[in-house]
């Protein structure tokens, strides 16, 4: 913990009692933001869209009042857990039940927030594809620590990840055994040479490094050996976590190693840990919020599509938003450390390109979302919900089908559709209320006409140009032969290991049908890996070939 150990037993329970009323205020928000806010449209011909309008108009004040309150609560909760220390075993229980009665009625056992207050340093990492912490980078990582700008310090990994981040990009093993040398040089350094506690913030890979150096500071692997830092010296904020318990890629999968990728599947992070943790992240995004059955395509493909549009977006949320984020179920008993946090996402990424479409792309996605969302939902067990319900705590690989009734599906595509039609019909409307414009077109002049033509390449340019798209393109060749080895060595390895597993255990139904499963849902990952590499391979293409033309 970070907190000194002579805070008195009544200023403990207070400050724990402040954060599960904080906790319970968040998430009755949380669950009141779509009720309030979110009214379904009426057709246009319709009094109730006036009663809608005005009923909407004051669930968003009331939802003003309620995180203006939430701000003053946090505040109070932080100054009164800033003045003592640690709590003890039976104070964390305590804890956790208070939590459960404020819980609300669709997370039932949602798990008491740990007390939380920033330490002396905040190291903070960046992610994938970005290996440098910026002043802007460090602001935004500041939203979810809170602490002074004084107190934020960038630390600098590779953060590669081949091929994504290019053909000649560490593997992401190796990039991770960087970080996690750079990390663990960093906390020795602040902890134990300057005395100074640290916060680490890590998001995406670096939330994967942080997440190895606590199991290396359990297992004495770390510089401190066999004393590592007591639990008032060290805490994490992670985000984007690959690896959490319950959601990540790489704990969906445990044990997977893609060897001609580099790609180590390394499990959970531990839910164990002494250190306070909290562990957010946006659902379906598709690194940190994995189905838990992969049989389902249509969850699959939603969650390539989160890695390209919800992943990257987490140091783009405000404050509200992040103060909004749902606690997530735990164990029953569960007194760990560590508090789970599920950032809701507003539209299903896989419709994202259908929304660009200009004029009728919006209100198509309108259409089927619903119903879409439905059947994405049902690749994580409960049509209600984009993740795992779960307990958060638990390491969660993947399953073969949701418990599901049929009757329950079925009531929701019902409602699905009536609200589909709704939201369309709505933006039909609005689309018929906008003026158009046409076009308007215009010939060149013959000034402008001689400038084109005394702007052409050169013989030289064309060449170049030449030589660099082909240079572009023979580099996909490599990736894309790393992707196919993969898929016919490492997946059946996997899948004879899973056979065996399930086979002893005398289960033949899962014998069969995990080893299928893995394959959809693995498969889908490596052909959106092979998708985004060619199309930075088109893209840089066509640049080329653009800056040929005057």
């Amino acid at each position: 913990m970070s907190f000194l150990l002579a805070e008195p037993q009544a200023m403990v329970a207070a400050a724990t009692d402040i954060e599960g009323i904080g906790a319970a205020l968040s998430a009755a928000s949380a669950a009141a933001a779509t009720p309030t806010s979110s009214l379904l449209a009426a057709a246009g011909d319709e009094v109730s869209a006036a009663i809608a309008n005005l009923f909407g108009t004051f669930g968003r004040e009331y939802q003003d009042v309620v995180r203006q309150f939430e701000a003053f609560h946090g505040e109070f909760q932080r100054t009164l857990a800033a003045a003592g220390s640690a709590y003890a075993q039976a104070e964390t229980a305590a804890a956790a039940a208070l939590g459960g009665a404020f819980a609300p009625t669709a997370q039932a056992a949602t798990a008491a927030a740990i007390p939380w207050v920033p330490n002396d340093i905040s190291l903070v990492l960046s992610g994938t594809g970005v290996p440098i912490v910026t002043a802007e980078f460090l602001q935004k990582a500041n939203n979810y620590i809170g602490t002074t700008v004084a107190q934020l310090q960038g630390l600098n990994t590779p953060e590669e990840l081949y091929p994504l981040t290019g053909v000649r990009s560490l593997y992401f093993n190796r990039s991770v055994q960087i970080g996690l040398t750079t990390m663990d040089n960093a906390v020795y350094h602040q902890i134990h040479d300057l005395n100074q506690s640290v916060t680490v913030f890590g998001v995406s890979q670096s939330a994967v490094i942080s997440s190895l150096y606590m199991r290396n500071l359990a297992a004495g692997l770390s510089s401190f050996g066999a004393t590592p830092p007591p639990a008032n010296m060290l805490n994490f904020v992670l985000t984007g976590n690959e690896m959490n318990p319950n959601g990540g890629l790489l704990s969906r999968f445990p044990g997977l190693v893609m060897s001609s990728l580099g790609l180590e599947f390394y499990g959970a992070t531990p839910s164990d840990t002494i250190y306070p943790v909290r562990n957010y992240t946006l659902e379906y995004d598709g690194f940190a919020d994995f189905p838990k059955y992969p049989l389902n395509l249509i969850s699959d493909l939603n969650a390539v599509a989160g890695i390209v549009f919800v992943h990257p977006q987490y140091l783009n949320l405000t404050q509200a938003q992040i103060n909004a984020a749902i606690p997530l179920q735990t164990s029953p008993g569960y007194t760990g450390n560590t508090s789970y946090y599920i950032l809701p996402t507003e539209h299903l990424p896989l419709l994202q390109p259908l929304r660009a479409v200009p004029g009728i792309g919006n209100p198509l996605a309108n259409l089927i979302e619903p119903n879409m969302r439905v059947l994405v939902n049902l690749g994580y067990g409960d049509p209600n919900y984009g993740y795992s319900t779960s307990p958060a705590d638990l390491p969660t690989p993947f399953g073969l089908f949701p418990d599901v009734a049929p009757g329950t599906v079925f009531n929701a595509l019902a409602n699905g559709t009536q609200q589909g039609i709704n939201h369309f019909s709505a933006d039909l409307q609005a689309m018929a209320s906008q003026p158009v414009t046409a076009p308007t077109f215009s010939l060149p002049s013959p000034t402008e006409i001689g400038a084109k033509v005394a702007a052409l390449p050169t013989p030289q340019q064309i060449a170049n140009t030449v030589g660099s798209i082909a240079a572009t393109n023979y580099a996909v060749l490599l990736p894309t032969a790393d992707i196919a080895t993969s898929v016919v060595t490492s997946l059946p390895a996997y899948n004879a290991a899973l056979f065996t597993q399930q086979l002893a255990q005398g289960n033949l139904i899962n014998a069969i049908g995990l080893p299928i499963a893995a394959d959809v849902g693995l498969a889908t990952v490596a052909g959106a890996v092979e998708f985004l590499v060619l199309t930075e391979a088109v893209v840089n293409t066509l640049q080329d070939i653009q800056s040929l033309i005057p």
